[in-house]
Parts: structure tokens; C-alpha cells; sequence
């Protein structure tokens, strides 16, 4: 069993392993702690800001509309950013994850100081970290070959419900492949999510700038299991899924 489970991850490249999807997560909900503990939003889930520029619209709150605009545009404007990133070390043979990973360390720890100082609004440190939430969801979006979020977690749940649903209802109808797994891999990641989010709670009142420390360190770890790899790093960008 377990050499069939060591098989299964060798084929996926390094950042598509179920280990590394938990990592993000876990810095996920690190920056996430650090935005709602300073401005009660969570800047690497959009979701919920798209809700809030129609609801402050009709209630005539133009303020808080800016505020969530400007998130989505930011998260926006990282996604952007890292696909001509991809595209521009895919043009040159180069591998993309561990220039992200970088990138998304340094700014963190540039945040974090930022923030330590006192020296902007909370509002702008979160919005660059819903900038570097676009990068990172955007670069590392594969988990085994499924597509998922690591910045966001709703269709994380839904894949974990269906899967585990396929892997039930196995008896009545199957299509042959592997679903308790992979269902136990999203729910990982979730786990991954919340740990992270409650570290970020713990650490944030006694350092301020604890969870982006955490996250950058998370990150840091990461780019460097990258770039000792000797086997594939990137996740397939648009390889058809299961």
C-alpha cells in the first residue's frame, strides 16, 4: 500500500503533492488571521468582497465599497502578474515555482516590517497580500492532477464532500477510480486552512506581524525544497484534470 501511495505522488511534480498543497494552505490561513484580526476582511477570499460591493452600493456606502473593490482588483492584479511571469520564464525553458515562492517571501517580510513599524494603514498591507493571494493561487492551483484552491476554500469543500460522496455511494455506481483518498486530501488541506488561521490568532497578539512571519517562513521552506529538487517542480498550467 505504501509503495502504491509513494508511486501515485512520484508522478505528480512537486508542487501539485498533497504536502505542499497543505503548506499553502497553512499560509493561506496565516494571512488571513493577519487581515481579519487588523481589518476584518479576509484578503485571499473574494468572494465574499464581490457580495460586499453590491450590498454597500445599495446601502450607499461608497467607502466600504472602494475597500472591497480594491481587493478584488488587487487579487486581480496578482493573477495577471504571475501568468506573464509563468509565461515569461516558460518562454526561456525556466521553471516559474520557485521565483514565485521567492517573490511571495520577500514581499512578506517587507509587509511584516511594514507592519511592525506602524508605518501605512493596515488597509494597504492587506491589500497587497490579496495581491500575492492572486500570485499564489494562480501559480499552484493542482493537487494530484485536480484543480483546487489554496487560497480560497469553497471549492476545496465541495470536491471534499463529492469526492467522499463518489467513495459512498461506490456500491451503486462506480466509475473505477480512487475517491477516498483524494477526499482525504482535500479535508488535509482544510485542516491546513484552519491550523493556519489559528496560529495566526495566537501569535498576532503577542507580535504583531507573527502570522506574516510565519507565512513568509512557511513560503520560504517551500522554495527551498524547490529548488533542491531534481525532479519536476511546476504544476501542469493546463493539463486536463481527472
Amino acid at each position: 500500500m505504501t509503495s502504491t501511495v509513494s508511486t501515485e505522488r512520484r508522478r505528480y511534480p512537486l508542487l501539485e503533492r498533497p504536502s505542499a498543497a497543505i503548506a499553502l494552505a497553512v499560509a493561506a490561513g496565516l494571512l488571513n488571521a493577519w487581515t481579519f484580526g487588523h481589518t476584518q476582511t479576509f484578503a485571499t477570499v473574494q468572494s465574499g468582497n464581490i457580495v460586499s460591493i453590491g450590498y454597500f452600493v445599495v446601502a450607499g456606502d461608497m467607502g466600504r465599497v472602494g475597500i472591497a473593490a480594491i481587493s478584488v482588483l488587487a487579487f486581480f492584479a496578482g493573477a495577471c502578474v504571475c501568468s506573464i511571469l509563468i509565461l515569461w520564464l516558460a518562454r526561456s525553458g525556466r521553471a516559474y515555482s520557485l521565483v514565485v515562492l521567492a517573490c511571495e517571501t520577500v514581499l512578506l517580510m517587507v509587509l511584516a516590517a511594514v507592519a511592525t513599524v506602524g508605518a501605512v494603514d493596515p488597509w494597504w498591507i492587506a491589500w497587497s497580500i490579496s495581491f500575492l493571494a492572486g500570485m499564489q493561487g494562480n501559480a499552484f492551483h493542482r493537487e494530484t492532477g485536480m484543480l483546487y484552491g489554496n487560497v480560497a476554500v469553497t471549492l476545496v469543500v465541495q470536491m471534499a464532500g463529492s469526492l467522499l460522496g463518489r467513495a459512498i455511494g461506490a456500491k451503486i455506481a462506480s466509475d473505477g477510480q480512487p475517491h477516498l483518498r483524494p477526499a482525504g486530501g482535500f479535508l488535509l488541506i482544510l485542516l491546513g486552512f484552519a491550523a493556519g488561521g489559528a496560529a495566526g490568532c495566537a501569535v498576532d497578539p503577542v507580535w504583531t506581524s507573527g502570522s506574516l512571519v510565519a507565512a513568509a517562513a512557511v513560503l520560504a521552506v517551500l522554495a527551498g525544497v524547490a529548488a533542491t529538487r531534481r525532479g519536476p517542480v511546476d504544476p501542469a498550467q493546463n493539463a486536463p484534470t481527472p
